[in-house]
């Protein structure tokens, strides 16, 4: 039996692989016909920064893990913006592997290889996977986090040494991670009577700061801050409160809206199932019955007076976070739920739930990330991904407590989840092939990107001496990139000042342009590449027009 089991573990865990692989092949591949997204230009320009071969321009505040994996290849000899899509495929299926071994701690290998399917074919896994971006290689190693250190509280302490170092290398591979700090204190406090020897904690937590005191130490030396490039991560604000800044949006309940488009078609029928049947449950075996007030009330009277003022302090404080979410600090939003868990967990740890311990854990990963993007009033949609994880183990305990309840035997076997996992397995492939087909017809179609890739090897010829000119460009990072020289940031000029963060729509008017037109003046530049098809220059004429890309010349 032991064997067989074995067995199944790596036989789904190599199928696993397989599929990860397939699909973040897949996505490489279309990947250089999106072309290059901001970040990921700035990312490819401080690989070459680290490589020691910088060509000016470069945003040192940019999180170094990627790009350091990145400038190692670059080191042999292959530059090219396919190294971080590989890298970015790479630490996917990284990533999925370590989901994997984390959800075998808690579900048999049949539903381990259920959640990671449904984690890898998340439609906001799909749209971000190989394309050269942060967050799913600092969620891989953030998993990775998460396991080692339910391993260092179980197996053994020594997991510490590479947990708390993969919560750091999670940290500097995108700063919004060192959220993940907070189930894994909640996990090591509620289980700290259980710890061996508290000196592998502390010697693992050290080894972090092995880590990351170069990091901060270059920070001060470079800018006389050791926390400056963290500071844009953790500000509520963005320095400027408009509308018209991109990705504005105050709304706390944007992530609760789009949640579906990171669960996808089946994902959702999987909930509504899983709700539905569960509930049809509780309906037959009269379950509301027992959960009725003169019942709950005479089990919290039967306790002692410790736990009913604690059980008074838990519901005071889920109120207050309920009522102040959104309206305080995050921080405290982040204390006050670490609280809940915690007196939540002391209230029930000695009951019959036998993985109370590890289904906290999950639900304060989620709420760690969901209440900061929440709060935070610069959101996109990828911001969903440090969630994912999460999402995949609930759906999967969903379905995993719907199946041990409506039973269907056959040869003394429940087969309840193995029919429904066959259904699940072909809305799958039906959708993420669905999806694949409209990302690839997508990736068809012509970007900036493509524009700028046109107009930089159009003025590589025009002017071959261009590297000793001055030049501007509105996306600074994709012409660095593309043209190999420093280019000067255009800032972005509004009302005659300078807004550090982009905007949606740049409707300029005509004392913005003599602004425009004062900054280039002054500055002596030679050419500029325009994005704003309305911008109105009197001392620079258009040369050449690649789509949405104007090249300017001075007259």
């Amino acid at each position: 039996m032991y064997l067989s089991k074995k067995s199944n573990f790596f036989n789904y865990l190599y199928l696993l692989v397989v599929i990860s692989s397939m699909i973040a092949y897949f996505l490489y591949k279309i990947q250089p016909d999106f072309g290059l997204i901001w970040d990921t230009a700035d990312f490819l320009i401080l690989a070459l920064d680290f490589t020691g071969k910088g060509i000016g321009y470069v945003d040192l505040i940019r999180p170094p893990v990627l790009p350091f994996l990145t400038s190692i290849i670059f080191r042999l000899g292959y530059v090219s913006e396919n190294v971080i899509f590989a890298l970015d495929g790479i630490l996917f299926i990284f990533g999925v592997i370590g989901l994997y071994l984390l959800l075998n701690l808690r579900f048999n290998p049949l539903r381990s290889f259920i959640a990671c399917i449904l984690y890898s074919t998340f439609p906001i896994m799909l749209f971000y996977v190989s394309i050269g971006l942060s967050d799913i290689p600092s969620v891989s190693f953030s998993i990775w986090a998460i396991y080692f250190t339910i391993l260092a509280v179980k197996k053994n302490n020594k997991f510490f040494y590479l947990a708390f170092p993969f919560a750091i290398i999670s940290f500097l591979t995108r700063y919004p991670m060192a959220l993940i700090i907070y189930p894994l204190f909640f996990y090591i406090f509620i289980n700290r009577n259980n710890l061996e020897n508290k000196k592998d904690l502390i010697l693992g937590i050290l080894l972090s700061f092995v880590l990351i005191i170069p990091f901060i130490s270059w920070s001060f030396l470079k800018f006389g801050n050791p926390l400056y490039p963290f500071i844009p991560s953790f500000s509520v604000t963005v320095g400027v409160s408009s509308e018209e800044l991109f990705y504005y949006n105050p709304d706390i309940f944007y992530f609760t809206k789009i949640l579906p488009r990171l669960l996808g078609n089946v994902s959702i029928a999987i909930t509504i199932i899983t709700i539905f049947g569960l509930f049809i449950y509780n309906i037959r075996s009269k379950f509301w019955l027992k959960l009725n007030f003169k019942r709950f009330y005479n089990y919290i009277y039967s306790k002692s007076n410790n736990y009913k003022i604690r059980f008074l302090i838990l519901i005071l404080l889920i109120l207050f976070f309920i009522i102040s979410f959104g309206n305080i600090f995050y921080m405290f939003s982040e204390v006050i739920f670490l609280v809940i868990s915690i007196l939540f967990y002391e209230l029930l740890k000695n009951s019959k739930y036998p993985n109370l311990n590890m289904d906290l854990l999950i639900i304060s990963w989620f709420m760690s990330f969901f209440i900061f993007h929440s709060v935070y009033v610069i959101k996109d949609q990828r911001y969903l991904i440090t969630m994912a994880p999460a999402v995949s183990y609930f759906l999967i305990l969903g379905l995993n407590e719907l199946s041990n309840k409506f039973k269907l035997v056959f040869k003394n076997k429940n087969i309840t989840f193995s029919i429904i996992s066959v259904f699940i397995v072909i809305g799958l492939l039906v959708s993420t092939t669905n999806t694949l087909i409209d990302l690839n017809e997508i990736s068809a179609q012509e970007t900036v990107t493509d524009d700028i890739i046109l107009a930089s090897n159009w003025f590589k010829n025009y002017d071959p001496d261009y590297k000793t000119k001055i030049i501007y460009s509105d996306y600074y990072p994709h012409s660095t990139w593309y043209l190999r020289t420093d280019i000067n940031k255009m800032p972005i000029l509004k009302d005659n000042k300078e807004i550090y963060a982009r905007l949606k729509e740049l409707n300029l008017s005509n004392e913005d342009f003599k602004v425009y037109e004062k900054e280039l003046s002054q500055n002596n530049a030679d050419y500029y590449f325009c994005i704003n098809a309305k911008i109105n220059l009197t001392s620079y004429k258009v040369i050449k027009r690649f789509g949405d890309v104007y090249i300017y010349e001075k007259i």
